[in-house]
This record gives C-alpha cells, sequence and structure tokens, in this order.
C-alpha cells in the first residue's frame, strides 16, 4: 500500500511540474532549462523525505481516545462545544477525534484531528505533507485558497465570503504526525487562525 501511495504522489508532482514546464517552454532559453531541473530534484527529495516519515511514523503508538479527547477543548473562540467523538476508523484503521461548536445561530466550527501513525495514516499524512510544499495559491472572486506557514508547520488555507456569508478553512500537518482541520461557517480566516492558536498543540507528543 505504501508504494501505491507513494508512487501516486510522485506521478501527481511529475504532472504539475511537467505542465509548468510546458508553459515556460514556449519562451525557451537557459533559465528555463535549469528551472526544470530543479523541479524535479524537488520531487526526488519529496518523495524521499515522505519514504522516511512513513517509515517512522508506522513505528509510532497512535494516541488512545482519552489523549485525543484532551485536545478537543470545552469552547473554542467563545464557541460551545456541542458534539465531540473519538476513536479508530473502522474502515481506514485511523485514529481520530472530531469536535463541533456553535453559538446556536450564525457561527460553527469544526475541529478534526487524525493520527498519522500507524500503517495507513503515515502514508496518508506524509502525502499530505508533500502536497503543503507545492506552494500554490488561487484567487476567486469570492476569496482564495493558498499554501501558508502556520507556527512552523505548513498549511492550506482557505477563505470565501459575501454579503452575506464567510466560511474559511485550515488544514495544517503538526509535527510530521497529526493532520489538523478547522473549518469554520460564519468564521473569517483571521477568526478561524485564533482558534487554531487556542488549541494545546504543544502537548501533542
Amino acid at each position: 500500500m505504501k508504494k501505491l501511495m507513494l508512487s501516486a504522489a510522485a506521478l501527481v508532482l511529475f504532472c504539475c511540474s511537467k505542465e509548468e514546464s510546458k508553459q515556460k517552454a514556449k519562451s525557451g532559453g537557459l533559465s528555463d532549462v535549469v528551472s526544470n531541473v530543479k523541479n524535479y530534484s524537488k520531487i526526488n527529495s519529496s518523495v524521499q523525505d515522505v519514504s522516511k516519515n512513513i517509515e517512522t511514523l508506522k513505528k509510532m503508538t497512535p494516541l488512545t481516545n482519552e489523549e485525543l479527547k484532551a485536545l478537543l477543548p470545552e469552547e473554542l473562540l467563545g464557541l460551545k462545544r456541542k458534539e465531540l467523538s473519538v476513536g479508530d476508523n473502522a474502515m481506514m484503521q485511523l485514529a481520530s477525534a472530531e469536535a463541533k461548536y456553535s453559538d446556536g445561530d450564525q457561527k460553527k466550527i469544526k475541529l478534526e484531528i487524525m493520527d498519522g501513525a500507524g500503517e495507513t495514516g503515515s502514508a496518508m499524512v506524509s502525502i499530505l505533507m508533500m502536497s503543503f510544499n507545492m506552494n500554490k495559491e488561487k484567487i476567486t472572486e469570492t476569496g482564495y485558497e493558498k499554501t501558508a506557514e502556520i507556527n512552523g508547520n505548513k498549511a492550506i488555507i482557505k477563505e470565501n465570503s459575501g454579503e452575506n456569508y464567510v466560511n474559511s478553512s485550515i488544514q495544517m500537518v503538526a509535527k510530521n504526525r497529526y493532520l489538523i482541520t478547522l473549518t469554520g461557517d460564519g468564521i473569517s480566516y483571521d477568526d478561524l487562525e485564533k482558534a487554531l492558536n487556542q488549541l494545546k498543540l504543544s502537548q501533542l507528543k
């Protein structure tokens, strides 16, 4: 399974890099050739880093339900916790936790934590880390999606807003092991980042 997921990840990155190469090839020149070589080198380096991280995480023991529950505060950004669930995902064999917060009206936050320790989680988290390093940005009429760095961790952040709505999300891998996902309804990205900073991620193993 690990080899299959690594191959898929390498293929995705290769295709992205190849498409960029096609665009640059139109202008030609030595600088484009050098840039392409660097891109391929980054792909090889990223795949090697993923492989090392997978092997490290496979040897680790996932957090217990009680340890996962301790990461889900009763209140987040002033919103009360309305729902909590922890435990293994039976199909994927992943240790995970989820909590939902709300003011009962317009503002909602969902917090999800997945432990990358173990056979399946190690590959999923490590490959996501590689995609977070791709440095991309997309801007639309209503918002944006881009890679960023939060407290030293690579992340993908999003925000969309209109006259009567705003929603946002943060997906981040902490300590090369834990996938942290925050989604906010009626919450701006700036406020969602404040919610992220309220989590006791420093307590993670």
